[in-house]
């Protein structure tokens, strides 16, 4: 059974995939955030994911790190997202962890939805972020980049569109953005499960959202074909009529 680490364990994505990883039983977890962690029957640590001395703990005897945790970014901070991720990138690499599932997003080619409308069609090799959010995002995905080459450590980045805890969007951006909680806990498994030969991918994480004459501008394609992610709902063919006007 592997052992899997989760950061930021206390959102509504962390939740989301805890609970469902606890009740099928198949991962042995270790849960942190600096917030309470309610309800879990497995190893939870509160603490501070900037804290290098916890996260050096944390990581070691762990097979696999899903990075959720998330700093909010405040101009001239000591404390930096990107900077935090680096670190704990470290610390599981000297750990031996092997895989490490990072939670980006699409705001990492913001770009291509802001000067487009429609939005330009978003591929995993794109890097157009919009803000500071989106650029530390990128950024640490090229950290992800130089470890799996460096130290052979898998890395995934799943750069979520929308989540919100819920199934159903709330405007029509999200019947294209949006991955409901069954299709967010069967991606980053798979991601996790995943054995192939790639030792480093980029791909989006929303639902199946497409239609005949319409399909998300987050490329699915990866998550299809290498993951082997099969998702369960379509956001655009049993939503999108909703937002006609």
């Amino acid at each position: 059974m592997k052992r899997v680490l989760v950061t930021g364990a206390a959102g509504s994505v962390g939740t989301n995939l805890w609970k469902g990883w606890e009740e099928a039983k198949c991962y042995e977890l270790t849960l942190t955030d600096h917030r309470p962690i309610e309800g879990s029957t497995s190893r939870v640590e509160v603490g501070d994911i900037a804290d290098r001395d916890l996260v050096t703990s944390l990581c070691e005897g762990q097979d696999v790190l899903v990075h959720l945790a998330y700093i909010p970014h405040k101009p001239l901070a000591d404390v930096t997202d990107i900077g935090v991720a680096m670190q704990l990138f470290e610390a599981a690499s000297a750990a031996g962890v092997h895989t490490i599932i990072y939670a980006s997003s699409n705001a990492a080619i913001g770009m291509n939805e802001f000067k487009r409308s429609p939005p330009l069609h978003s591929t995993g090799d794109m890097f157009r972020p919009a803000g500071w959010y989106g650029a530390q995002k990128c950024m640490a995905e090229m950290a992800g980049k130089y470890l799996s080459a460096r130290e052979e450590i898998r890395f995934v980045s799943i750069r979520i569109g929308t989540f919100t805890g819920g199934s159903e969007p709330q405007d029509h951006r999200q019947c294209t953005t949006l991955m409901t909680p069954r299709d967010s806990l069967q991606l980053f498994t798979k991601a996790i499960d995943y054995e192939g030969p790639v030792k480093f991918l980029i791909t989006y994480g929303t639902s199946g959202n497409h239609s005949g004459h319409q399909i998300s501008w987050l490329d699915l394609t990866d998550a299809r074909q290498i993951l082997g992610y099969e998702p369960e709902d379509n956001l655009i063919r049993d939503h999108a009529h909703r937002f006609a006007d």
